[in-house]
């Protein structure tokens, strides 16, 4: 398989749960509605003092999932962002520093022996 292909492979799944997730979420508010609207409508449940139990019915049956869903793609997002490209940018930072580093020893070498040779002819 092509190597692009598998380092896919772990942001499309995690995209895929994200949809079922949102999926789930759509289908657990329209239930939740119903109950509410259901409630209301048979005089069980009165809007007006009781907004924080439905935020909270709300919340514990759909939010919740909502919530995941976008933790789920904004890693697929990371995930999909982040392959091969850094890897090589920061092995090519690392040649870079390693190269900087010789290329001072070289010169320190360098001017080491250009000092001998002077000592050698002053003698």
């Amino acid at each position: 398989m092509n190597k692009k292909l598998l380092h896919l492979i772990p942001s499309v799944a995690l995209y895929i749960f994200a949809g079922l997730l949102l999926f789930y979420t759509i289908w657990s508010y329209t239930y939740c509605a119903d109950i509410i609207s259901q409630a209301k409508a048979a005089g069980q449940l009165a809007a007006n003092g009781n907004e924080y139990d439905i935020a909270s019915f709300y919340m514990g049956n759909c939010g919740q999932y909502f919530v995941y869903a976008l933790l789920l793609a904004a890693a697929g997002l990371l995930l999909h962002r982040k392959q091969p490209v850094l890897r090589k940018t920061i092995a090519s930072v690392g040649q870079q520093k390693d190269n900087a580093a010789d290329d001072e020893l070289d010169e320190w070498f360098n001017e080491a022996e250009s000092a001998d040779d002077e000592n050698i002819f002053r003698k």
